[in-house]
């Protein structure tokens, strides 16, 4: 990635990101609504403590590719970027990946306490589902309901919750080839590919189109979560914003530990590939999502 390619992709992505950041602000008081105003301030604290905004932005960058103004996306941008939060502030709890830092900030749990953090992530997840079901506007039905069902599968046991238990049962996978690869699949691509493929579903109905953006979502998603178990190894606590090393002192199983940095790196390569393959004969290779899967993998190397 040449110079001028680096600058168009990490301008566009500022530009979802910001549009992201508006509408976060401009919704507080809507979503603050009813809420006892504890439990807001610490879902509003972890919500707006930074991050890349990435799955937000693949949500309305596929919208606007299949057709709909990223603008009409944004509440379904919101509800990712909720759940997101709140299944960041749970791993951070002390019976899960006992972390106190978060973006480079106290976890939810070091300032709130731990039952405000579990009650603030189950309130992010329920608001997660209810908000843009309430906001989308403009928007057929059927399309909705669609990039609803998707969304609500990758929260489920089959998706975020499935991974995050095999994350926590190294020992029960060691023997399972690819387990590692299960987990990422599951744990992180799993809300990757719906943000993708949730973005999309509002915009079209067509099946072959969805096929190929979400086959271009998991390889995007696996090539994030190998970098990111490469990050844990190689960046300093600044960088990264979380306590690095965790999951080697836990004993976990990355990217890493089971195939080796070098491995680790020709595989995210390889998944970066096959994402931007999946829209090649879609997209032109000057378009922002084919030039995400190589801006986020070399990131670190």
């Amino acid at each position: 990635m040449n110079k001028d390619e680096l600058n168009a992709v990490k301008k566009e992505f500022e530009r979802y990101r910001l549009m992201i950041e508006a509408y976060m602000a401009e919704s507080a008081g809507k979503r603050a609504a009813g809420v006892p105003p504890k439990l807001f301030e610490s879902m509003e604290y972890s919500l707006g403590a930074g991050g890349k905004r990435l799955r937000p932005v693949l949500c309305l960058a596929a919208a606007e590719r299949c057709g709909l103004a990223a603008e009409a996306a944004l509440p379904m941008a919101l509800g990712l970027e909720m759940l997101h939060t709140a299944t960041l502030i749970h791993d951070d709890l002390p019976c899960m990946d006992d972390d106190d830092m978060r973006r480079g900030k106290p976890s939810n749990h070091a300032l709130f306490g731990e039952t405000m953090a579990v009650l603030a992530g189950d309130a992010l997840l329920a608001q997660s589902l209810s908000y843009p079901m309430t906001e989308l506007k403009g928007i057929a039905a059927a399309n909705i309901l669609h990039a609803m069902a998707i969304f609500a599968q990758a929260i489920g046991p089959a998706g975020v919750c499935g991974g995050q238990v095999l994350d926590m049962d190294a020992e029960g996978g060691k023997e399972e080839a690819d387990y590692v690869r299960r987990i990422a699949a599951l744990k992180t691509g799993a809300l990757i590919q719906a943000a993708v493929l949730a973005g999309a579903a509002l915009g079209s109905d067509d099946a072959q189109l969805l096929k190929k953006y979400g086959d271009y979502a998991l390889h995007l998603g696996s090539a994030f979560q190998i970098v990111d178990d490469i990050l844990d190894v190689t960046s300093t606590a600044e960088e990264l914003g979380k306590t690095p090393g965790k999951d080697s002192e836990q004993g976990k199983l990355t990217h890493v530990t089971v195939y080796g940095m070098d491995r680790a790196r020709e595989m995210a390569e390889k998944e970066s590939l096959e994402a931007k393959a999946a829209l090649a004969d879609i997209l032109s290779s000057g378009d922002f999502l084919m030039q995400l899967p190589d801006y986020l993998v070399h990131r670190s190397f």
